[in-house]
């Protein structure tokens, strides 16, 4: 590691200028396979729709692992509302792709 490396901030979505972004979304290409495999996917949906839901779901479960999905819920509406980005999903259908990937996760130290 080099000193410009070092002193970088160790932060998410933090990417050090030159290097190649590092995804921390490791279920990725597990989500990419089932999706459309979901009861809750229709037909015309794509990947890009439940990707920012699966990482939602994925990212709260290792942030919030002494929490059950029900108590954070709201928190995590309004987080969808903030972060879904051009997904053509509304809460009503991204909850199920959110509770599935929270469902999936390990959360850390349990």
């Amino acid at each position: 590691m080099n000193m410009r490396d070092a002193m970088a901030p160790q932060q998410p979505g933090y990417q050090i200028p030159g290097r190649e972004p590092v995804d921390s979304f490791t279920d990725s290409s597990y989500w990419q396979q089932q999706y459309n495999r979901e009861p809750y996917y229709l037909e015309g949906d794509s990947y890009e729709d439940f990707d920012p839901a699966y990482r939602l779901g994925y990212g709260a479960r290792r942030r919030h692992p002494q929490h059950d999905f029900a108590s954070l819920e709201a928190q995590l509406q309004q987080e969808w509302e903030a972060s879904k980005g051009p997904s053509r999903l509304d809460w009503n259908r991204a909850r199920h792709a959110v509770l599935r990937a929270w469902e999936r996760g390990e959360p850390h130290g349990i």
